[in-house]
């Protein structure tokens, strides 16, 4: 399983992120619906933070690193802008379409939180979030 720092824009966050396990099953309300992937991750935070809210994007890919689906997973109960050590295990479902052939899922890197004051002219930091990939789109992937 491999780790992925986030980051906002150029900074750098004491904050890694990792999946670790995943399956693509009937989610557990709806057992006669369509497949559902279901992944659990773990976030370490190794310093404080100077945000409490962090959005990252999830993405399952194919084997060959084509998108079959983003979504966003929110941090903000795990961290703590004041502890410079916290571990906060989770999992989450997303849906998945019909014949979604599921070779990895991972994280990608970017804060995608865009702050508290997005929008105010006065106190809007200016930070603009990447866009989360669409199905259908290849990732660069290590």
């Amino acid at each position: 399983m491999v780790n992925v720092t986030v980051v906002r824009g150029g900074q750098t966050y004491p904050l890694t992120a990792r999946i670790t396990g995943w399956e693509v099953r009937p989610h557990p309300q709806t057992p006669e619906g369509t497949d559902w992937l279901h992944f659990t991750y773990r976030a370490t935070q190794t310093g404080p933070l100077p945000v409490v809210s962090v959005e990252i994007p999830v993405c399952a890919v194919d084997a060959a690193d084509v998108v079959l689906i983003c979504s966003t997973l929110f941090l903000n109960e795990a961290l703590s802008a004041y502890d410079t050590h916290q571990v906060a295990d989770g999992d989450t479902w997303t849906g998945l379409g019909p014949d979604a052939n599921v070779a990895r899922v991972l994280f990608l890197p970017d804060d995608l939180h865009r702050g508290p004051h997005a929008g105010d002219p006065k106190d809007d930091d200016g930070y603009v979030p990447p866009r989360i990939p669409e199905p259908g789109e290849r990732l660069r992937t290590l």
